[in-house]
């Protein structure tokens, strides 16, 4: 099981996390955020509302109740670096 120890801003949308594991990385939410279709998700695309990101329950999370799963961010760490 992997969780999130660390997450910064690193930019408009894009977060730097750590997991439990050493792995880490950048992930950059534009994309997601934009093309989902809920409302509260896409309230993220709000920077400021995006600003408001911290590690909660072992993952990312955010003021307005968003949060995603760890295995699915760190899924997306994975394919990100398998395509560098």
């Amino acid at each position: 099981m992997v969780w999130i120890i660390k997450a910064e801003l690193k930019g408009d949308y894009k977060v730097f996390m750590e997991f439990n594991d050493g792995t880490n990385g950048i992930i950059d939410f534009k994309e997601k955020l934009s093309n989902d279709h809920r409302l509260i998700i896409r309230d993220l695309l709000d920077l400021e509302k995006f600003k408001t990101v911290k590690v909660g329950l072992d993952t990312l999370c955010w003021d307005n109740g968003v949060d995603f799963a760890p295995e699915y961010l760190y899924e997306q760490l994975i394919i990100q670096k398998k395509a560098a």
